[in-house]
């Protein structure tokens, strides 16, 4: 009982943070995705030989970050000056990866590092950026590392299968939640063995029918900004 009231109550955290005042009514016959798609167009690049983040699309709340070097183990830290420090995992293979601006207007440090040895880590990258969000919504409807997806994701095909007309955004999230929770078990053999930096995939948890708290909550997330919701996790 007790880990289910877990799971409830990160489910909750990650999808009724929406953002206060979203009350959207869905008014066609049948839902649509709105999935973004975050874009390094290039525009503005900064990168030495270890990195390369693209600056582009900060406005839209959002950076693209990937590693050149080496290394196989790698970090990244997305800070705004006198808020928040969030610390990624990176892969290793020269692909971007995105990651949402979540504590808006200001001034950010992006910083990359390499692995030493054990815990030890040596700064690879850093740059300032100065970051104005046209849209303060952004960085919660953008799919990031964290919540990976598409219009052909399975999960967002479920979501629009899922919305009603005259549907309130509050009427999708409890639907949306309801689902969800009645169609996904709780795996305690993988909580047990989950290692540190674990990503989940939306629709591996739909496949398999289990998760745990951060399959639930990504799931949840995924559906959510696919229909046009704000949603933080």
């Amino acid at each position: 009982m007790k880990k289910t009231k877990k799971i409830l109550s990160v489910l909750l955290a990650a999808a009724i943070m929406m953002t206060a005042g979203q009350t959207g009514l869905v008014t066609g016959l049948a839902a649509e995705t709105h999935v973004l798609t975050p874009i390094a167009s290039g525009a503005t690049v900064y990168k030495n030989d270890k990195a390369t983040l693209d600056a582009s699309n900060t406005a839209s709340g959002y950076i693209m970050v990937k590693y050149t070097g080496s290394v196989g183990k790698i970090k990244v830290q997305v800070s705004k000056s006198g808020s928040e420090t969030y610390t990624y995992d990176l892969n290793s293979s020269g692909t971007y990866e995105v990651f949402p601006l979540s504590e808006g207007n200001g001034t950010y440090q992006v910083k990359v590092f390499e692995n030493i040895q054990g815990t030890q880590y040596s700064q690879a990258f850093s740059q300032s950026l100065n970051v104005d969000i046209t849209d303060t919504f952004g960085p919660f409807l953008y799919p990031n590392q964290y919540v990976d997806f598409s219009s052909k994701s399975e999960a967002c095909k479920l979501a629009a299968s899922l919305v009603k007309e005259d549907m309130t955004d509050i009427d999708i999230l409890k639907t949306f939640y309801t689902y969800v929770t009645s169609h996904i078990s709780y795996d305690y053999d993988k909580a047990d063995s989950v290692e540190a930096g674990y990503l989940p995939v939306e629709d591996d948890t739909l496949n398999t029918g289990t998760g745990i708290c951060f399959d639930y909550a990504a799931l949840t997330t995924a559906m959510l900004r696919s229909q046009d919701i704000t949603c933080k996790l």
